[in-house]
């Protein structure tokens, strides 16, 4: 069995920069799957919109829909706050979406 987390970039950017001015990513972990929804073969999405300070860390993080509620939440919580970008474009409320799906 096979377990992906999938980070997407949402289409609808409610930033006011464009693609190309937006902060490259240069190290994003992917979300741990939590044992409960491992064992019990639940899987899931988080929405949320984050922000990067000049020195490429996630300053901010807004969970805006989650399913199941809550139960992955502190997986992409902590996944995110590792994440890093590059340098000297900070941005704000740049939208992303996680699924985590199981696979055989």
């Amino acid at each position: 069995m096979l377990i992906l987390a999938v980070l997407t970039v949402s289409a609808c950017s409610t930033s006011s920069l464009s693609k190309t001015e937006q902060p490259k990513p240069l190290h994003q972990d992917r979300p741990a799957y939590p044992y409960y929804a491992l064992k019990n073969r639940i899987e899931g999405m988080v929405k949320f919109n984050f922000d990067v300070d000049a020195e490429g860390r996630v300053s901010q993080m807004r969970i805006i829909e989650s399913t199941p509620d809550h139960l992955f939440d502190n997986a992409v919580i902590t996944a995110v706050s590792k994440w890093r970008f590059e340098k000297g474009k900070p941005a704000n409320n740049l939208p992303m979406t996680v699924k985590l799906k199981m696979q055989k």
